[in-house]
């Protein structure tokens, strides 16, 4: 039995455009590869780069030492993403200038979407039409230069509250020594957050002690409820750089509701102090 092929499969001519296409392609994908940055070696299977960055040095040590051996741009993997590491202060400009826009996204991660009630917070939600239309929103009514400025006694009632209450704990701890010791990281994270609070709510939260011991108690539960919401909302869980896996979940979970009911209990009470 005999094959026929069509004549045209034969033409020097086909046979001379199927040579070129396979060269261009060949070529062109070459030429991609040139202009990718390097990828940094020692990537482990599925982890990828992360039992490096998990190692004895801070992390910034080590892609330093890498920024040495692979320049200024070049790739890790953190478990199955790729992640581009930028060592140049121009080339980082220009990712946050010129190239914003495809820099202005983030990647989904377990803490967001759970602490951010599925992205629907602002700080959490990523790059597109609802973030754009939020962040309108803060900059006119809450950002913008002109609200600032109507709220600076905001800022400066609370600063003055914060320094009254180390000065009055000083009178009533001082003893022979005349020296008390204050926390200064509680201090300033209780006096950001009030601040942060009362411009946006419109309430004044007592976190640095109350009179009253029911109000102190719910005071030091929302404080605590608030930090534990910021320091979750940043934790690292392996499941953000390996899908499959899902640990951490239970811990998130219980914050979001206790977040979500300490304000309203705070409200209804202050409603009534006001």
């Amino acid at each position: 039995m005999e094959f026929l092929l069509p004549s045209s499969i034969c033409d020097p001519t086909t046979i001379l455009a199927f040579f070129l296409s396979l060269f261009s392609f060949v070529w062109i994908s070459k030429y991609l590869q040139k202009r990718e940055p390097p990828k940094a070696a020692g990537a482990w299977p599925i982890l990828g780069h992360l039992p490096l960055l998990g190692g004895p040095q801070p992390p910034h040590i080590t892609l330093g030492n890498m920024a040495d051996k692979y320049g200024p741009l070049f790739t890790i993997k953190l478990g199955v993403h790729r992640a581009l590491v930028v060592s140049s202060w121009d080339v980082a400009k220009e990712c946050l200038t010129t190239n914003d826009k495809a820099f202005a996204n983030r990647p989904k991660a377990l803490g967001p979407e759970i602490m951010g009630y599925d992205y629907a917070m602002f700080g959490f939600s990523p790059y597109g039409p609802y973030w754009r239309q939020v962040r309108k929103i803060n900059m006119l009514h809450i950002l913008s230069n002109h609200k600032l400025e109507l709220l600076k006694h905001v800022r400066e009632s609370e600063v003055k509250v914060s320094n009254k209450h180390i000065f009055d704990m000083w009178e009533r701890n001082k003893g022979v020594s005349n020296k008390v010791l204050v926390d200064m990281k509680r201090w300033f994270g209780d006096l950001t957050s009030k601040i942060m609070l009362r411009m946006v709510v419109g309430k004044q939260f007592q976190f640095l002690g109350s009179n009253l011991a029911q109000e102190n108690e719910e005071n030091e539960s929302f404080r605590k409820a608030l930090r534990e919401f910021f320091r979750l909302g940043g934790e690292f869980v392996i499941s953000d750089a390996v899908p499959f896996l899902s640990s951490g979940i239970t811990n998130m979970k219980t914050t979001p509701l206790e977040v979500h009911l300490t304000p309203r209990l705070h409200l209804e009470l202050y409603e009534n102090v006001d």
